[in-house]
């Protein structure tokens, strides 16, 4: 019995040295058939990496238009005795823009107002209260016979003139707040899982070509639309500044930030190979190719950062579509089904 156990450990021990030999030996094979093959490495093929900055975005579109507008009405039926604005004219919150006609409104107030101080001094209290609430309604009333700012803005439209009767509810005139400006887009379902309150943004307007506008992400909305079937989420941007020339409904490319990378090293993600979970780059070393493994971060789509496993100045293969063949036969990974090399950055990741 324990010569047959001293038999099984041997072997045991033999096959041990030999997966490492041969270990050792597929791993020669391989680093020989990259350097055997017969790819001409010209300077065409070649990329130094430098370093850079990366940002990853999500674009969409929409409309410019102001944070605050509201259309303006009167809470009472009567006769437009004076209009005091026009369009285009800047207005302060509280001004006076258009007067009704007031007189029974002024009867009115003089009325409830001379009851409510009689019966204060004779009534029940219930006879009180009541009165009391007669003479402010009243002179709500007649301050609402003058229709006034609700904040500072442009007026963009008036509607009425002197000598037109309108009803309550009527449409007086319009108001923007023009010193400021939001955007709403609407965010693929997908994409929208990254945006968060706060975010940068890069605003394009049509109308000012050239230019960048800054903004943050303003609000993310809490229900989704479904549009033929394509599911978004709303999301709202805040500009950062506005401009004198901005109009309501200037069409708009938004771009959110959704993460940053700066001063790092980059590489084209074409440059990158995935062997076995391991990421790979080709370096040029005395004009020969040569595996290096290095630890990929951040990626936009097009470039992305190594955090380890490079030099800045090195030297490395553009594209490593040819490479990825090398030991494809034994233990090269990182090839699909297709022969193609799987780049890390393709296929969901790196969106713009």
């Amino acid at each position: 019995m324990k010569k047959k156990w001293l038999i099984v450990g041997i072997i045991i021990i033999l096959v041990i040295i030999a997966l490492f030999v041969g270990s050792r030996f597929l791993n020669k094979t391989s680093e020989e058939e990259l350097t055997e093959q017969k790819i001409k490495i010209t300077p065409q093929m070649i990329t130094s990496v430098e370093r850079g900055d990366l940002k990853k975005t999500v674009s969409t579109s929409g409309y410019l238009q102001p944070a605050d507008e509201k259309n303006l009405t009167f809470s009472l039926n009567g006769e437009i005795e004076e209009v005091l604005i026009g369009g285009g004219k800047r207005v302060t919150e509280g001004e006076a823009l258009v007067r009704l006609e007031k007189s029974q409104q002024e009867l009115n107030y003089l009325r409830a107002k001379n009851t409510y101080e009689l019966i204060k001094t004779s009534g029940s209290e219930s006879e009180i209260n009541e009165q009391e609430l007669n003479f402010q309604i009243a002179k709500k009333n007649l301050e609402d016979t003058t229709l006034k700012a609700p904040f500072s803005g442009l007026i963009t439209d008036v509607y009425v003139k002197p000598g037109d009767y309108i009803g309550s509810g009527s449409e007086v005139a319009y108001i923007i707040d023009d010193s400021s400006y939001e955007i709403e887009v609407a965010v693929n379902e997908i994409d929208s899982l990254e945006i968060e309150a706060g975010q940068e943004v890069i605003i394009i307007l049509d109308a000012f070509p050239g230019r960048e506008f800054s903004g943050r992400v303003e609000e993310i909305h809490n229900y989704t639309q479904n549009v033929n079937g394509v599911v978004t989420l709303p999301v709202t941007v805040q500009l950062d500044k506005a401009d004198k020339q901005f109009k309501p409904g200037f069409s708009a490319l938004v771009e959110i930030i959704i993460g940053r990378a700066e001063g790092k090293l980059l590489v084209p993600i074409s440059a990158l190979l995935d062997q076995k979970g391991q990421q790979m780059v080709v370096k040029v070393v005395d004009n020969m190719p040569v595996f290096a493994p290095v630890k990929a971060g951040f990626s936009d789509g097009v470039y992305t950062a190594i955090e380890e496993g490079l030099a800045e100045g090195e030297e490395i293969v553009i594209n490593v579509y040819e490479f990825a063949k090398v030991g494809s036969g034994s233990n090269a990974a990182g090839i699909n089904g297709h022969g193609m090399p799987m780049i890390p950055g393709m296929g969901g990741g790196g969106r713009k």
